[in-house]
């Protein structure tokens, strides 16, 4: 009874729900299923690395066939750019599973590592940043006002209003220009500028978590069981140091016992 009482006041209406639908749109996904061919699940871990780092390799190279060849069907770049969103909103529900919910279903749930957590973590941020530019330079191509001029004349100049729309929430991306000519794809800079919040703020944290804290001398500011633990020790050796004394003594009383003897 009291356990029911207990999960009755856990319960979270907001947590549930957000909860119920990012479990649903966890299936709109291509990395669930193909995780689940029986080859892949020998090494699961080893597997989520490959499809990491292929998919960072493979944004870059559309993003380098967006920039340099103009001669791809129509129905290729509608292929890329649709696999692109797809992969991006797959991060982006993978990331939020990982963060709010997955931790909290499992009692057992551990990560292999968090050096290897944040790297991956990194690859996914790096490859949103290609999926993008290559969409920016496609989109340019169909609506030239789309983008400022000259914003993607060069592979770097493209990869950096991207990465500039990524980490400076769009506010550096969007111009006098652009608004004046906005239209309905101008909702992809947006797309990327509320992503791009969201993933700095956990690579921001999971890199802050990663860092060691420096020890510090102070009892005050000590983790308890540091604390704890130097405690135990000065208690200890104020222990041998009383173990000493009393052998003295013991030593001292048996001697006076062979002279009272004599």
């Amino acid at each position: 009874m009291k356990e029911e009482n207990t999960a009755e006041k856990e319960y979270s209406v907001v947590i549930s729900f957000w909860k119920q639908v990012f479990q649903i749109l966890r299936k709109i996904s291509v990395f669930e299923y193909v995780k689940k061919v029986p080859h892949f699940q020998e090494n699961p871990y080893r597997f989520v690395e490959y499809w990491v780092m292929g998919h960072t390799f493979a944004s870059f190279l559309f993003f380098l066939f967006a920039q340099y060849v103009h001669i791809l069907p129509k129905w290729t770049v509608v292929l890329f750019f649709a696999y692109g969103f797809l992969r991006v909103f797959e991060i982006i529900v993978y990331q939020v599973n990982v963060l709010f919910f997955d931790p909290y279903e499992n009692q057992n749930y551990a990560v292999k590592s968090y050096r290897r957590m944040v790297i991956l973590l990194l690859h996914n941020y790096a490859e949103i940043i290609f999926w993008f530019a290559a969409s920016y330079l496609w989109i340019s191509a169909i609506f030239p006002s789309f983008l400022p001029k000259g914003a993607t004349s060069t592979l770097f100049g493209t990869f950096m209003y991207s990465f500039l729309t990524m980490v400076g929430f769009g506010s550096n991306s969007i111009s006098s220009e652009t608004l004046s000519s906005i239209n309905y794809w101008h909702s992809v800079l947006l797309f990327q500028a509320v992503i791009g919040l969201f993933m700095t703020m956990i690579c921001l944290a999971r890199f802050i978590g990663l860092l060691p804290a420096p020890k510090s001398m102070s009892k005050d500011e000590m983790p308890e069981e540091e604390h704890l633990a130097k405690e135990v020790i000065e208690i200890k050796e104020k222990l041998e140091e009383l173990t000493f004394y009393v052998k003295e003594l013991e030593w001292k009383l048996e001697e006076e016992e062979i002279k009272s003897h004599r």
